[in-house]
């Protein structure tokens, strides 16, 4: 049966795609059967001109591109008996189906191996992180990670409602002018209405509380 082969040739610095030639052998030598082949390939013009080709090659004999061959990636298709050579470090080994088999074999059990200690080492980062993350929220670093999320989430609601207890004590005593003098609120229990003061007036920065947020402030900013 004739075999249709592709041989491609060096690519020029005009060519769009490499340049090729259309190989046609095992050419039956029967005249009506080869007569049947020269119709398929001159049918609808040349066939090397819709095809891209540079020219079709027919041949009677089998004629082997070198390029073609597929022996070497066959593997286990050949028989146990069957060798070939291949070359590692420039140097020329035999090698045989079996030893293809057992060399994927070494491949696929170095990269489990490799799966397996990136997977040591991603557990190992995490504990890591745990303990960290435990260590910060001063809880036990055995505790599962559910406590943690539920450490982390009651440690959130306490800093919010301790500033919003803040945010009421600031609004209590915060500052006003009271002839030209700024006093505390809460403090010199000022009377809005009157525009007077039922305590001595206290100077906003001798507040006693104001002293103590903006200390606490100070002290929250240095923790954060």
């Amino acid at each position: 049966m004739a075999r249709l082969q592709i041989l491609e040739l060096p690519e020029g610095s005009s060519d769009d795609r490499p340049p090729f030639v259309l190989v046609v052998d095992q050419v039956p030598t029967d005249e009506a059967r080869f007569d049947v082949i020269r119709r398929d390939l001159l049918t609808d013009g040349d066939l090397a001109e819709r095809l891209g080709a540079r020219a079709v090659l027919v041949f009677e004999d089998t004629v082997d591109i070198p390029a073609n061959d597929t022996t070497a990636y066959l593997g286990g298709s050949l028989p146990p008996d069957a060798h070939y050579e291949v070359t590692i470090g420039g140097q020329p080994v035999t090698w045989t189906p079996s030893d293809e088999t057992q060399a994927r074999a070494a491949e696929e059990g170095q990269r489990l191996a490799n799966e397996r200690t990136d997977i040591a080492r991603d557990m190992d980062r995490l504990a890591n992180h745990k303990a960290a993350i435990t260590d910060a929220l001063g809880i036990n670093p055995l505790n599962g990670w559910d406590r943690i999320i539920e450490a982390a989430a009651t440690l959130r609601q306490d800093r919010a409602e301790q500033a919003a207890a803040l945010a009421r004590v600031r609004n209590l005593h915060r500052p006003v002018e009271h002839n030209g003098q700024t006093i505390c609120w809460e403090c010199s229990a000022y009377d809005f209405e009157c525009l007077t003061t039922d305590n001595s007036p206290v100077a906003h920065d001798q507040c006693g509380t104001h002293r103590a947020l903006v200390g606490e402030q100070t002290h929250t900013q240095e923790q954060t």
